[in-house]
């Protein structure tokens, strides 16, 4: 297994690292976290970049890449901050990809083209107050009348919603069959009549919010359908071990921006007549956040391939989720200790990576249950 980047590869990270940080460096996305001020204009550059097509199909805009091109791209931007991968994962990596794969000829003419173009966002609608890891029991409805749907329910932890343009939505459509055999998958307006949507104060990433989603006799046309009636669980859970994928690979874009950063200032932050990295304590804590950032990228790629290459990945996705995400805890941790009394003040963007990366342990599916994974497969 080769996983030495091309010289194409190298390239486009460093155009990308190149464009981020001209355009959002730390001052910019803790001004906008501040204020809690989507990134709109910052969006729309990705897109005129091609950040927002990549791996979707070209017929409608895509731009082809591999797996391991998009987690170089989930790198960089969640290296420069959280707020920007919260506003493009859910629609590039799980809503434009549900859309791909299991959209009609139609929905995909009529959705794809503007997710590509940067001009459709979308959000995603799993969780609920009453159900998160269990999604399977969820007891939003949608309830068929004629050629329409009915929804009703509440949905919470749906970042990006106040701003998108759509939601995707899993919704029980047949309350008497099992658990999982009842849901289906619907592509709601966001400006339907009866959705509302209060944003969640939170922790990091505050300039795309993360949202409550309530349904009140929503109507939405049977053609906003995704995939197969009752079909939903198969939906959501295929493309839950891409999103693992990704996960990992922002994990360890936030751990190379802690190392990046304690290096250098290790470099310059002179203590008892020599630079703080050439003492043995800070040079083991930069030698431990070398190895975490490595074993991140590395089992992340590995699952990245697979995902590639269409073969089963459920494992892999969730050694590479967890993995990452605790590797990058631990970074960010010995990241704040390099820095001392700085890694506390704003002006780094240190203690804002140790906010941003605990979500990483939840997001996808939290650590205790990709555990369960795992254990299930040995």
């Amino acid at each position: 297994m080769d996983l030495t980047l091309s010289d194409e590869q190298q390239d486009f990270r460093r155009t990308l690292r190149s464009f981020l940080a001209a355009e959002a460096p730390t001052d910019v996305i803790r001004e906008l976290d501040r204020t809690e001020t989507f990134p709109a204009d910052l969006y729309a550059k990705m897109a005129g970049l091609g950040l927002t097509s990549m791996g979707l199909p070209e017929e409608y805009g895509g731009t082809p890449c591999s797996e391991i091109d998009l987690c170089i791209a989930l790198e960089e931007v969640a290296r420069v901050g959280a707020c920007l991968s919260y506003a493009l994962v859910p629609t590039l990596t799980f809503c434009g990809r549900g859309i791909a794969g299991y959209g009609t000829p139609e929905q995909k003419q009529r959705y794809l083209p503007g997710i590509c173009s940067g001009e459709i966002r979308m959000a995603m609608a799993l969780s609920e107050p009453e159900v998160g890891s269990d999604l399977t029991h969820l007891s939003t409805r949608a309830v068929r009348d004629g050629d329409i749907y009915v929804i009703n329910g509440q949905k919470v932890f749906t970042t990006g919603a106040d701003t998108a343009d759509y939601l995707l939505a899993i919704v029980r459509t047949d309350p008497d069959a099992p658990a999982s055999k009842g849901l289906s998958v619907l592509i709601v307006p966001r400006t339907a009549e009866g959705v509302t949507v209060r944003p969640l104060p939170k922790l990091a990433g505050q300039a795309t919010h993360t949202c409550e989603v309530y349904f009140s006799d929503v109507r939405v046309p049977v053609e906003n359908q995704l995939g197969e009636l009752n079909a939903g669980a198969k939906i959501v859970f295929g493309l839950l071990d891409g999103e693992r994928v990704f996960v990992g690979a922002q994990c360890t874009g936030i751990a190379q921006g802690a190392l990046d950063l304690a290096t250098g200032y290790a470099k310059e932050r002179h203590q008892f007549g020599k630079p703080i990295i050439e003492h043995q304590a800070v040079g083991h804590l930069l030698a431990d956040m070398a190895m975490d950032v490595r074993v991140a990228r590395l089992v992340t790629w590995e699952a990245a391939l697979l995902l590639e290459q269409g073969r089963p990945c459920s494992t892999e996705a969730s050694v590479a989720k967890v993995t990452a995400s605790e590797a990058a805890s631990r970074c960010v941790s010995n990241g704040m200790s390099v820095l001392g009394g700085y890694s506390y003040m704003t002006e780094f963007a240190m203690e804002r990576y140790w906010r941003e990366v605990k979500l990483y342990e939840i997001a996808g599916g939290t650590n205790q249950i990709q555990r369960n994974i795992i254990a299930r497969s040995l």
